[in-house]
């Protein structure tokens, strides 16, 4: 018998360390749900959830702008069908005045709510937007324009036979603009009405010691900038203000064509999205061409009503693009719900925990657990024996 190694005892604490792992795994996954905690208890299934998880993710938000693109849709219909009854209702008016029953001043009066009717197809036009967005018209983008920006201001009179020197009247501060910004210079007469507008060319300013023609290239690269009138142009009485620009930032572009990301399938540029083509129905010629459109007489009012014609079919095809992608993007929202439940359903079949199976498992390792303790106990006493050779 040897007492320096137990091995038993050795054997049954090994045996329940393992065991209490064991039993510490599967309260962890029964108290989350989940089959894989960390990447040790599948890493490869890890990897695929995850994906899962983040496309189910997408296509929950693909779902959401299906929704939206629907909203965006009805706006447009909506408005579109309003400009649908002003045709029909304009048709009226140009058969109406397109008769010898109406005189002169009968189709004065129809021409006026004619005029009227036109003037409400461009309002509703200008403000049928959705989150600033025009939907029935497209505007080009703006890059802007920078402001010329002088810090601190000066104006004075101008005398007879202003030479530009230090005497004159100037204008004193330092540019912060930028070298593609305008700069202007305005001539006042004693009343204060503007009596003209002076080019660049026409002020002189004083950089870095020297006397020189003013260029914007030097304002926005030199400091400490004077500019005095120019002495051609200086006359007595004259008021010179320097007057800077205001700044407009970019805009960016609005309406045209619009794409709808309905799909999450890697391919984001092509499958994965909806268009719909641009809508256009201002009264000009690449919209509905009634700019030009009246009823002053018995010719023209039969001449509009050729362009009407020709503007309510626009605003029918308009309507039937509408209609038509609305119902793909129910149809894609429909078949997102069903791919959302499906990719969710593979997800769980590798991430989430089979509770019935792995509380078998608990149990049985938590009885292996109190056997182990047990086990330990007893390996631990077995050298007590030794105690008795001992006593003899």
């Amino acid at each position: 018998m040897r007492i320096n190694t137990n091995v038993a005892a050795l054997n049954a604490y090994r045996n329940l360390s393992d065991t209490n792992n064991a039993v510490a795994g599967s309260m962890q996954k029964l108290s989350s749900g989940f089959r894989i905690n960390k990447a040790a208890d599948d890493a490869a299934g890890l990897g695929i959830a995850n994906r899962m998880r983040a496309d189910t993710r997408a296509m929950t938000q693909a779902s959401k702008n299906a929704e939206q693109a629907n909203s965006v849709l009805q706006i447009a219909e909506g408005a579109t069908s309003s400009i649908q009854k002003m045709l029909e209702r304009m048709k009226e008016l140009a058969t109406q005045a397109g008769s010898d029953s109406v005189d002169v001043n009968g189709r004065s009066r129809i021409n006026a709510e004619f005029t009227a009717l036109k003037e409400e197809i461009t309002r509703t036009v200008d403000t049928t937007k959705f989150q600033g967005g025009h939907l029935l018209k497209t505007v080009a983008a703006s890059a802007g324009n920078a402001a010329s920006v002088f810090n601190g201001s000066q104006s004075g009179t101008a005398d007879s036979g202003n030479t530009g020197t230090a005497t004159a009247p100037t204008f004193n501060g330092t540019y912060s603009g930028l070298v593609d910004a305008t700069i202007t210079v305005r001539v006042h007469d004693a009343a204060g009405a503007n009596s003209g507008t002076i080019e660049a060319d026409d002020f002189q300013a004083s950089v870095d010691g020297g006397t020189t023609w003013v260029t914007l290239a030097q304002l926005a690269t030199n400091t400490g900038v004077t500019v005095t009138p120019s002495a051609a142009n200086a006359a007595d009485g004259d008021v010179w203000t320097m007057a800077a620009t205001a700044a407009s930032g970019p805009t960016e572009a609005s309406g045209g064509a619009r794409s709808f990301l309905v799909g999450s399938s890697e391919q984001y540029t092509t499958s994965d999205t909806l268009t719909i083509a641009a809508i256009d129905l201002t009264l000009g010629a690449t919209g509905l061409n009634l700019a030009s459109a009246a009823l002053t007489d018995l010719d023209a009012s039969r001449a509009a009503l050729t362009s009407i014609d020709a503007a309510m079919e626009k605003v029918a095809t308009a309507l039937g693009d509408i209609g038509a992608t609305q119902n793909r993007v129910e149809f894609a929202q429909g078949n997102l719900k069903t791919t959302i439940q499906n990719f969710s359903a593979a997800e769980s079949v590798i991430r989430d925990l089979d509770m019935a199976e792995e509380m078998t498992k608990f149990s049985k390792n938590n009885i292996l657990a109190q056997a182990g303790t047990a086990m330990l106990a007893q390996a631990n006493q077995s050298a007590q024996g030794v105690l008795q050779l001992l006593r003899g």
